[in-house]
């Protein structure tokens, strides 16, 4: 059974199913034997999750001073914050406390605005890193030596340029890989080696733009192949012949690889078989794309080891989740960038373990039954970052929930004008994005910033750029180009200089962040559609809609094809 609504923002309808509410209503605080039950939604699962990401900046770096010691650091906020920027050390350290910080409730006005103006002057940590080493230029990591540009990554080693990095080395330009070691350019890939443009694969290496492969080696420009060698276009030939074909094709050339890459995306579009979804280990009752062994799941995406789980972005190792994005652990709701979020909790974001934590934001080692709070650690009985003993916690609570509840604060994330993040500098832009004149109409925020100048010796409009890789001098590395689509200037690094020419690769003549949305456009949008299957017509729901040109096939079909 389901709840029919309609969100308040797109007009569209939407439904809570009866697990959802029981979830809802498992997480809701208890106080004094009675729960204060948080109440339906008022958005779309789709526009709940644009509102959680517009407080989440994923990928944007800022040169700006340590507010607690003055020297130069990295952070994923602008010099000209409101609010004081600490160095993760600083931010961790002894030398101030958030306790300080603590007000009164005043429960004659809005307690979000409260809870905002709190998070104006508490200290923020300049960006989330963790056990790193050599690693300065990354956000939203942990685990990671002599890496740059790197994002939403653990476990890796000299890599660049990516996003979901796990368990890599040497690798460069790639978006969601795990265990992978000199790729370029790949997405959605597990344990590949020495490979270019990979796109869905696993157990591939010596390759070149493959999709949809498996235990494929020395392949170039193939898809769906299982366990094949020497091949191209989906031709085989013997190790001979391969060999003399495939050197006649020199990818360090960018003319020659850009030719290719744009050939090989006409083959995965014209003559690809895809499956209704991507998936893999196993898949039980379960709906969403990207998902690899999921029980009980609805609306997921990119989520791994999932159960009892619905409305989920971007998620490993959870269960009886809903509407919540990079997380990890259990019985939570509406939840931003908490890895691992606390328990039986709800509306929180950047907080990390705990439980019966509602509404706080950069709350750390397990802090327990507090509202509203900033930046506490081994907290308990706290609210606005003010100490309670539990009888006045527990006394206060429901008075605070009861004027949020009349200001229709209570049940609804932090909205999009309180984001620290302007919205075309967080997640939110890359996957629902919005021009400026649409985002300020709505109150929300948008940053016009500059490109920050860099030392260089000459400036070079990427067109201008030699065509093959062995013409491009090592003076590069102190070269501002400007990228061929946004005129925006980047450099490259030695690392990254180095990686092109082992593996003989061109020179990038697009900006970073041009090659990153490049890349993902090629993944499908977290939505689902009904189509029917290209061979047996029957029914499925599929992340591809009837508008595309794709041969999508039902998962019988597909998997009686490919195997």
């Amino acid at each position: 059974m389901s709840s029919p609504l309609h969100c308040s923002q797109c007009h569209s309808p939407f439904s809570i199913t009866d697990e959802d509410r029981a979830l809802m209503e498992a997480v809701s605080p208890k106080v004094a034997g009675k729960t204060l039950l948080i109440p339906l939604p008022t958005l779309c699962a789709e526009c709940r999750l644009q509102r959680r990401l517009a407080h989440r900046n994923e990928r944007k770096l800022y040169k700006r001073k340590d507010d607690a010691g003055g020297k130069m650091i990295v952070a994923g906020y602008p010099p000209d914050t409101p609010f004081p920027v600490f160095s993760p050390s600083a931010w961790w350290g002894d030398s101030w406390d958030p306790l300080s910080f603590g007000r009164d409730t005043d429960l004659s006005r809005s307690f979000m605005e409260q809870w905002q103006e709190l998070r104006m002057v508490v200290p923020r940590m300049a960006f989330q890193q963790e056990r790193n080493e050599n690693s300065e230029y990354t956000n939203n990591v942990s685990n990671l030596k002599d890496c740059y540009l790197l994002f939403s990554a653990d476990f890796s080693r000299s890599c660049s340029y990516g996003t979901w990095i796990q368990y890599c080395q040497d690798c460069v330009e790639n978006t969601q890989i795990v265990r992978c070691e000199r790729t370029h350019d790949c997405l959605f890939c597990d344990n590949v080696y020495a490979t270019t443009g990979a796109v869905f694969c696993s157990q591939c290496h010596s390759s070149a733009f493959l999709f949809d492969c498996r235990n494929c080696s020395d392949c170039f420009q193939c898809w769906n192949l299982r366990g094949k060698r020497h091949c191209i276009r989906n031709n085989q030939y013997s190790k001979e012949e391969y060999e003399r074909l495939r050197a006649d094709i020199d990818l360090s050339s960018f003319q020659t690889y850009e030719g290719n890459r744009r050939e090989f995306l006409e083959h995965v579009r014209d003559d690809a078989l895809h499956p209704p979804v991507w998936k893999r280990g196993t898949i039980l009752d379960a709906t969403g794309d990207m998902l690899c062994d999921a029980a009980q799941c609805r609306n997921c995406f990119q989520a791994v080891d999932a159960k009892d789980c619905s409305n989920v972005f971007a998620a490993m190792k959870i269960r009886n989740i809903v509407d919540s994005n990079h997380v990890s652990g259990e019985f939570a709701y509406e939840e931003c960038e908490c890895f691992p979020t606390p328990v039986n909790s709800a509306f929180n974001l950047n907080t990390y373990s705990g439980s019966s934590l509602y509404y706080c934001d950069l709350c750390m080692n397990t802090c327990q039954d507090c509202f509203g709070c900033v930046g506490l650690k081994h907290s308990r009985y706290c609210i606005l970052n003010k100490q309670y003993t539990k009888e006045e916690y527990e006394t206060l609570l429901p008075k605070i929930i009861d004027r949020m509840t009349k200001d229709k604060e209570w049940g609804e994330f932090l909205p999009h004008r309180f984001s620290v993040v302007s919205y075309n500098e967080s997640q939110a832009a890359e996957l629902f994005p919005l021009a400026k004149p649409d985002v300020e109409s709505r109150g929300w925020r948008w940053r016009d910033g500059e490109e920050e100048p860099q030392p260089v010796t000459k400036t070079i409009a990427a067109a201008e750029l030699p065509d093959t890789l062995d013409d491009i001098p090592d003076d590069i590395l102190n070269w501002a180009i400007f990228c061929d689509a946004t005129s925006r200037p980047f450099k490259v690094i030695k690392q990254e200089l180095e990686f092109y020419r082992t593996m003989r690769l061109p020179i990038p003549r697009l900006h970073p962040d041009e090659r990153h949305q490049r890349r993902t456009a090629i993944g499908n949008p977290r939505k689902l559609w009904n189509r029917e299957c290209a061979k047996c017509g029957k029914g499925m729901e599929t992340t591809y809609s009837s508008e595309r040109k794709e041969k999508i096939c039902c998962e019988e079909c597909y998997l009686k094809e490919v195997y």
